[in-house]
């Protein structure tokens, strides 16, 4: 018999215990908002950040902002960058007999040269399964997927001197080039 009423004893205090420990965490929680504010407030190097108000403070805590999470929108990048004289010059050239039925044109990279690697471009009759697809001044730009971690980032242009006609690739992740220019390290 005793046993009993100390069940029904405590099975009518753990409501009571709920309700309390809810009302000490919500008012801990306005409690910290204020904190914070009374801080952002004495502090004049803090002035840039938020102020909280015990009722955002709240909103912040609570459960329902906590169910719905936001969806970041991230900008898409390009991985290299083509100039408008090197599209046209892509354009040329994707122009003659040899190129007819090509895509675009596939950037890689291989082991070879002075200095570790150097780039290769080919015509791409096919969309290449993995490659990563660009497009830039119209013309499309295939990278092959192991070359990706070496040129993101390059700026691929077209140069003509007195003495030679190429395409040029300034790479900032390059730590050095050889003294031909052919090849690079990363």
């Amino acid at each position: 018999g005793h046993r009993e009423g100390q069940s029904q004893l405590s099975s009518k205090r753990e409501p009571q215990k709920l309700l309390q420990s809810i009302y000490i965490m919500s008012s801990s929680a306005s409690r910290i908002g204020s904190i914070i504010s009374q801080r952002a407030a004495s502090n004049t190097r803090n002035q840039k950040f938020l102020r909280f108000s015990p009722a955002a403070s709240e909103r912040l805590f609570s459960s329902a902002a906590a169910q719905k999470p936001r969806r970041r929108i991230v900008e898409k990048k390009d991985p290299i960058e083509v100039t408008e004289r090197a599209a046209e010059r892509i354009k040329g050239i994707l122009s003659g007999e040899n190129a007819s039925g090509a895509l675009g044109i596939r950037l890689g990279v291989k082991r070879r040269g002075c200095n570790g690697l150097s780039y290769t471009l080919n015509y791409a009759f096919e969309q290449p399964e993995k490659d990563i697809e660009m497009e830039a001044h119209g013309i499309k730009v295939y990278i092959e997927p192991m070359a990706l971690f070496n040129v993101v980032g390059t700026v691929m242009d077209w140069e003509e001197t007195e003495l030679s006609s190429e395409f040029t690739f300034h790479n900032p992740n390059s730590k050095g080039e050889c003294g031909c220019g052919e090849s690079f390290t990363v």
